[in-house]
Protein backbone atom coordinates (compact mmCIF):
# COMPACT_ATOMS: atom_id res chain seq x y z
CA UNK A 1 0.00 0.00 0.00
CA UNK A 2 1.20 3.90 -0.92
CA UNK A 3 -0.07 6.59 1.68
CA UNK A 4 1.19 10.03 1.34
CA UNK A 5 0.29 12.35 3.78
CA UNK A 6 0.43 16.34 3.17
CA UNK A 7 1.13 19.45 5.20
CA UNK A 8 1.34 22.65 4.29
CA UNK A 9 5.08 22.52 3.51
CA UNK A 10 5.87 18.97 3.13
CA UNK A 11 7.26 16.71 -0.06
CA UNK A 12 6.91 13.56 -1.91
CA UNK A 13 10.06 10.74 -3.00
CA UNK A 14 10.45 9.72 -6.50
CA UNK A 15 7.90 7.00 -8.00
CA UNK A 16 5.09 5.44 -8.09
CA UNK A 17 4.39 7.72 -11.14
CA UNK A 18 5.96 10.76 -9.54
CA UNK A 19 7.51 13.80 -10.62
CA UNK A 20 10.89 15.12 -8.92
CA UNK A 21 12.26 18.28 -9.82
CA UNK A 22 9.69 19.75 -11.59
CA UNK A 23 10.17 23.54 -11.78
CA UNK A 24 6.33 24.60 -12.42
CA UNK A 25 4.25 27.37 -11.22
CA UNK A 26 0.74 27.06 -10.24
CA UNK A 27 -2.29 28.86 -8.39
CA UNK A 28 -4.25 27.65 -5.58
CA UNK A 29 -8.18 28.96 -5.31
CA UNK A 30 -8.70 31.52 -2.41
CA UNK A 31 -12.27 31.29 -1.08
CA UNK A 32 -13.65 34.81 -0.02
CA UNK A 33 -15.51 32.95 2.92
CA UNK A 34 -14.52 29.77 5.24
CA UNK A 35 -16.59 28.15 7.40
CA UNK A 36 -16.15 25.62 10.11
CA UNK A 37 -18.11 22.71 7.95
CA UNK A 38 -14.82 23.22 5.54
CA UNK A 39 -12.22 21.46 8.09
CA UNK A 40 -15.27 19.24 9.81
CA UNK A 41 -14.97 14.88 8.82
CA UNK A 42 -16.84 14.31 6.21
CA UNK A 43 -18.62 10.81 5.11
CA UNK A 44 -15.86 9.14 3.45
CA UNK A 45 -17.55 8.64 0.26
CA UNK A 46 -15.30 5.31 -0.42
CA UNK A 47 -15.86 2.72 -3.64
CA UNK A 48 -18.57 0.29 -3.35
CA UNK A 49 -15.92 -2.44 -3.73
CA UNK A 50 -13.63 -1.47 -1.22
CA UNK A 51 -12.58 -4.24 0.92
CA UNK A 52 -13.85 -3.72 4.83
CA UNK A 53 -10.28 -4.52 6.33
CA UNK A 54 -9.38 -1.17 4.37
CA UNK A 55 -12.26 0.74 4.65
CA UNK A 56 -11.93 -0.38 8.42
CA UNK A 57 -7.74 1.10 8.08
CA UNK A 58 -8.92 4.36 6.99
CA UNK A 59 -11.34 5.02 9.28
CA UNK A 60 -8.98 4.48 12.01
CA UNK A 61 -6.16 6.62 10.53
CA UNK A 62 -8.71 9.95 10.30
CA UNK A 63 -9.35 9.62 13.84
CA UNK A 64 -5.57 8.78 14.78
CA UNK A 65 -4.40 11.64 12.63
CA UNK A 66 -7.30 14.07 13.25
CA UNK A 67 -6.75 13.59 17.04
CA UNK A 68 -2.22 13.82 17.37
CA UNK A 69 -2.45 17.05 14.73
CA UNK A 70 -5.83 18.58 15.43
CA UNK A 71 -5.54 22.22 14.33
CA UNK A 72 -2.87 21.70 11.75
CA UNK A 73 -4.66 19.18 9.89
CA UNK A 74 -6.29 20.64 6.47
CA UNK A 75 -7.55 17.35 4.94
CA UNK A 76 -6.50 13.56 4.39
CA UNK A 77 -7.58 12.94 0.73
CA UNK A 78 -7.34 9.65 -1.66
CA UNK A 79 -5.81 9.69 -5.20
CA UNK A 80 -4.93 6.63 -7.46
CA UNK A 81 -6.70 3.87 -8.62
CA UNK A 82 -9.56 4.08 -5.76
CA UNK A 83 -10.44 7.59 -7.41
CA UNK A 84 -10.50 5.45 -10.81
CA UNK A 85 -12.64 2.82 -9.41
CA UNK A 86 -9.78 0.78 -10.68
CA UNK A 87 -8.79 -0.70 -7.55
CA UNK A 88 -7.58 -4.26 -7.75
CA UNK A 89 -7.37 -5.58 -4.29
CA UNK A 90 -4.68 -8.25 -5.47
CA UNK A 91 -1.71 -5.52 -6.95
CA UNK A 92 -3.22 -1.84 -6.47
CA UNK A 93 -1.88 0.23 -4.01
CA UNK A 94 -3.84 2.74 -1.81
CA UNK A 95 -2.13 6.24 -2.45
CA UNK A 96 -3.46 8.62 0.01
CA UNK A 97 -2.40 12.66 0.77
CA UNK A 98 -2.97 14.70 3.96
CA UNK A 99 -2.17 18.09 4.09
CA UNK A 100 -1.67 20.58 7.17
CA UNK A 101 -1.52 24.53 7.76
CA UNK A 102 2.15 23.78 8.27
CA UNK A 103 5.10 21.35 8.93
CA UNK A 104 4.97 18.81 11.68
CA UNK A 105 6.46 20.28 14.51
CA UNK A 106 8.72 17.88 16.87
CA UNK A 107 5.52 17.00 18.90
CA UNK A 108 3.18 16.04 16.22
CA UNK A 109 6.55 14.64 14.01
CA UNK A 110 6.91 12.33 17.28
CA UNK A 111 3.42 11.06 17.93
CA UNK A 112 3.21 10.31 14.38
CA UNK A 113 6.11 8.22 14.83
CA UNK A 114 4.66 6.54 17.59
CA UNK A 115 1.57 6.19 16.33
CA UNK A 116 1.70 4.84 13.43
CA UNK A 117 -0.10 1.59 13.16
CA UNK A 118 0.67 0.40 9.74
CA UNK A 119 4.22 1.13 8.76
CA UNK A 120 4.64 -2.44 7.95
CA UNK A 121 2.07 -1.82 4.69
CA UNK A 122 1.93 1.57 4.02
CA UNK A 123 4.05 4.39 2.31
CA UNK A 124 2.56 7.37 4.35
CA UNK A 125 4.09 10.94 3.22
CA UNK A 126 3.16 14.57 4.75
CA UNK A 127 3.26 17.55 2.99
CA UNK A 128 2.85 21.18 2.99
CA UNK A 129 -0.12 22.99 1.69
CA UNK A 130 0.60 25.76 -0.93
CA UNK A 131 4.21 24.38 -1.19
CA UNK A 132 2.46 21.18 -3.48
CA UNK A 133 4.69 21.93 -6.48
CA UNK A 134 7.87 23.49 -4.79
CA UNK A 135 10.73 21.29 -4.71
CA UNK A 136 12.19 23.08 -2.00
CA UNK A 137 9.41 22.16 0.50
CA UNK A 138 9.23 19.74 3.40
CA UNK A 139 8.39 17.05 3.34
CA UNK A 140 8.11 13.61 5.76
CA UNK A 141 6.81 10.26 5.68
CA UNK A 142 6.71 6.74 6.69
CA UNK A 143 8.33 4.02 4.38
CA UNK A 144 8.45 0.12 5.34
CA UNK A 145 12.23 0.11 4.53
CA UNK A 146 13.20 2.49 7.54
CA UNK A 147 10.24 1.66 10.05
CA UNK A 148 10.21 5.07 11.28
CA UNK A 149 9.46 8.43 9.98
CA UNK A 150 11.75 10.64 8.18
CA UNK A 151 12.29 14.04 7.12
CA UNK A 152 13.03 14.59 3.40
CA UNK A 153 12.57 16.95 0.28
CA UNK A 154 9.91 17.45 -1.58
CA UNK A 155 9.38 16.38 -6.04
CA UNK A 156 6.48 18.77 -6.87
CA UNK A 157 4.43 16.25 -7.82
CA UNK A 158 2.07 17.78 -10.29
CA UNK A 159 0.10 14.60 -11.52
CA UNK A 160 -0.82 13.60 -7.87
CA UNK A 161 -2.93 16.54 -7.78
CA UNK A 162 -4.34 16.70 -11.19
CA UNK A 163 -6.21 13.40 -9.80
CA UNK A 164 -7.05 15.17 -6.50
CA UNK A 165 -8.62 18.04 -8.50
CA UNK A 166 -10.30 15.74 -10.75
CA UNK A 167 -11.43 12.82 -8.90
CA UNK A 168 -9.81 12.80 -5.06
CA UNK A 169 -11.55 11.05 -2.08
CA UNK A 170 -11.91 13.24 0.73
CA UNK A 171 -11.59 10.92 3.57
CA UNK A 172 -11.57 14.50 6.36
CA UNK A 173 -11.85 17.98 6.22
CA UNK A 174 -11.60 20.31 3.29
CA UNK A 175 -12.87 19.33 0.13
CA UNK A 176 -10.01 17.76 -2.31
CA UNK A 177 -11.19 19.89 -5.17
CA UNK A 178 -10.61 23.26 -3.54
CA UNK A 179 -7.71 22.16 -1.99
CA UNK A 180 -5.84 21.04 -5.33
CA UNK A 181 -3.46 23.96 -6.84
CA UNK A 182 -4.33 24.14 -10.90
CA UNK A 183 -1.61 23.04 -12.84
CA UNK A 184 0.00 24.69 -15.69
CA UNK A 185 0.15 22.57 -19.49
CA UNK A 186 3.29 23.20 -19.06
CA UNK A 187 3.75 21.76 -15.78
CA UNK A 188 2.16 18.71 -16.71
CA UNK A 189 4.25 18.40 -20.39
CA UNK A 190 7.60 18.79 -17.63
CA UNK A 191 6.49 16.08 -15.55
CA UNK A 192 5.71 13.80 -18.56
CA UNK A 193 8.70 14.05 -19.77
CA UNK A 194 10.72 13.34 -16.56
CA UNK A 195 9.02 10.38 -15.37
CA UNK A 196 9.72 9.08 -18.81
CA UNK A 197 13.42 9.68 -17.58
CA UNK A 198 12.52 7.74 -14.45
CA UNK A 199 11.56 4.74 -16.03
CA UNK A 200 14.38 4.84 -18.30
CA UNK A 201 16.63 5.19 -14.97
CA UNK A 202 14.84 2.02 -12.95
CA UNK A 203 14.92 -0.09 -16.33
CA UNK A 204 18.26 0.40 -16.34
CA UNK A 205 19.06 -0.02 -12.88
CA UNK A 206 17.54 -3.07 -12.51
CA UNK A 207 18.78 -4.53 -15.49
CA UNK A 208 19.91 -8.34 -14.99
CA UNK A 209 17.97 -8.25 -11.74
CA UNK A 210 16.12 -11.26 -11.98
CA UNK A 211 13.88 -10.94 -8.22
CA UNK A 212 10.35 -10.45 -8.02
CA UNK A 213 10.82 -6.67 -7.10
CA UNK A 214 12.24 -6.40 -10.84
CA UNK A 215 9.54 -8.47 -12.38
CA UNK A 216 6.79 -5.97 -10.66
CA UNK A 217 8.81 -2.76 -11.83
CA UNK A 218 9.22 -3.84 -15.22
CA UNK A 219 5.64 -4.51 -15.78
CA UNK A 220 5.12 -1.12 -14.21
CA UNK A 221 7.23 0.98 -16.83
CA UNK A 222 5.55 -0.72 -19.36
CA UNK A 223 2.44 0.33 -18.42
CA UNK A 224 3.17 3.76 -16.76
CA UNK A 225 4.88 4.21 -20.38
CA UNK A 226 1.26 3.71 -21.69
CA UNK A 227 -0.11 6.46 -19.03
CA UNK A 228 2.51 8.94 -19.93
CA UNK A 229 1.28 8.51 -23.82
CA UNK A 230 -2.15 8.66 -23.18
CA UNK A 231 -1.85 11.85 -20.92
CA UNK A 232 0.17 13.52 -23.73
CA UNK A 233 -2.76 12.74 -26.37
CA UNK A 234 -5.30 13.75 -24.18
CA UNK A 235 -3.56 15.78 -21.61
CA UNK A 236 -5.73 14.30 -18.74
CA UNK A 237 -5.61 11.16 -16.57
CA UNK A 238 -6.60 7.58 -16.34
CA UNK A 239 -5.73 4.39 -14.72
CA UNK A 240 -3.39 1.79 -15.98
CA UNK A 241 -6.19 -0.72 -16.98
CA UNK A 242 -7.68 2.50 -18.78
CA UNK A 243 -4.39 3.41 -20.35
CA UNK A 244 -4.18 -0.32 -21.10
CA UNK A 245 -7.20 -0.84 -23.14
CA UNK A 246 -6.73 2.64 -25.31
CA UNK A 247 -3.08 1.38 -25.98
CA UNK A 248 -3.77 -2.07 -27.07
CA UNK A 249 -6.10 -0.09 -29.95
CA UNK A 250 -3.85 2.78 -30.61
CA UNK A 251 -0.35 1.59 -30.96
CA UNK A 252 1.39 -0.28 -33.75
CA UNK A 253 0.51 -3.61 -32.96
CA UNK A 254 3.76 -4.59 -32.45
CA UNK A 255 3.76 -3.36 -29.10
CA UNK A 256 0.60 -5.37 -28.04
CA UNK A 257 2.20 -8.26 -26.92
CA UNK A 258 4.72 -6.24 -24.40
CA UNK A 259 1.52 -4.24 -23.38
CA UNK A 260 -0.64 -7.22 -22.97
CA UNK A 261 2.20 -9.37 -21.33
CA UNK A 262 2.91 -6.31 -18.94
CA UNK A 263 -0.68 -6.11 -17.85
CA UNK A 264 -0.81 -10.05 -17.29
CA UNK A 265 2.52 -9.57 -14.80
CA UNK A 266 1.06 -7.52 -13.32
CA UNK A 267 -1.88 -9.33 -11.77
CA UNK A 268 0.97 -12.05 -10.85
CA UNK A 269 2.77 -10.01 -8.97
CA UNK A 270 5.82 -12.10 -9.08
CA UNK A 271 7.90 -13.93 -11.54
CA UNK A 272 11.12 -14.03 -13.46
CA UNK A 273 12.42 -11.02 -15.31
CA UNK A 274 13.78 -12.58 -18.33
CA UNK A 275 16.57 -10.85 -20.92
CA UNK A 276 13.40 -10.24 -23.28
CA UNK A 277 11.79 -8.89 -21.08
CA UNK A 278 14.17 -6.34 -20.18
CA UNK A 279 14.72 -5.59 -24.10
CA UNK A 280 11.24 -5.29 -24.54
CA UNK A 281 10.42 -2.49 -21.62
CA UNK A 282 13.42 -0.88 -22.49
CA UNK A 283 12.22 -0.91 -26.51
CA UNK A 284 8.61 -0.01 -25.19
CA UNK A 285 9.85 2.82 -23.06
CA UNK A 286 12.13 5.02 -25.95
CA UNK A 287 9.12 3.83 -28.45
CA UNK A 288 6.84 6.04 -26.15
CA UNK A 289 9.19 8.80 -25.51
CA UNK A 290 9.75 9.52 -28.74
CA UNK A 291 6.03 9.47 -29.13
CA UNK A 292 5.12 11.54 -26.70
CA UNK A 293 7.99 14.27 -28.08
CA UNK A 294 6.81 13.79 -31.45
CA UNK A 295 3.05 14.57 -30.30
CA UNK A 296 4.01 17.79 -27.85
CA UNK A 297 6.06 19.26 -31.11
CA UNK A 298 3.04 18.77 -33.11
CA UNK A 299 0.66 20.22 -30.23
CA UNK A 300 3.06 23.29 -29.96
CA UNK A 301 0.97 26.62 -31.00
CA UNK A 302 2.29 27.74 -34.71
Amino acid sequence: MVLAVVSKGLRFPKPLFSFANTACSHTIPILVSRTMADILKLEMNLPKNIPKDLSDLLDVMVTDFSAILRANLVGIYLWGSLTYEAFDEACSDVDCIGVTRRDLDEREFSNNGEHNRWVQRIDMRFVVDQEFLDKSSRCCGFYPYTGRLVRHGSDGNPIIWMNIGSSGITLWGKDAKLTAPQVSDQCLTDALLLELNYLKEDLASKAGDRSDKAFVHNSYAVLTACRILYSAHHRALVSKDQAYGWAIETVSPIWRATIHGARENRLKHRGLTTAELEQDAQRFVDFVAREVKRELERSKPD
